[in-house]
């Protein structure tokens, strides 16, 4: 029986070790913003998807909090699922997006967060 790979096992612990992550990456991220004085390079860099959805709202508000803490447990769980499956291809997708969106985020499109 063939199962998806988001069932495996591997893609919980993916998901585990991706929300560890994501407590550090969202703390490095609050402290460059410096509660809105900062550079938010950090957060640009770590959490572009978030940033770009600013662009909709002019502001981090729920929405982009919630992609923000969904990002890397997601980025986990493609990670231990490519593992378990020995398949690799979503991690190179979610990779080049991620360094995709984060190019856009310092191409200066984000000047509200300078």
């Amino acid at each position: 029986m063939d199962r998806s790979p988001l069932i495996h096992r591997q893609g919980w612990r993916g998901a585990a070790m991706g929300t560890l992550v994501a407590l550090a990456a969202i703390v490095a991220a609050v402290l460059s913003g410096g509660a809105g004085h900062g550079s938010y390079v950090a957060a640009r860099a770590l959490f572009p998807f978030s940033m770009l959805l600013t662009l909709l709202e002019r502001s981090i508000g729920p929405i982009e909090i919630g992609v923000g803490l969904a990002q890397f447990p997601l980025y986990g769980t493609l990670i231990g699922s490519a593992i378990a499956t020995n398949n690799y291809r979503a991690v190179g997708v979610a990779a080049a997006a991620h360094l995709a969106a984060g190019l856009a985020c310092f191409s200066g499109i984000l000047s509200a967060f300078a």
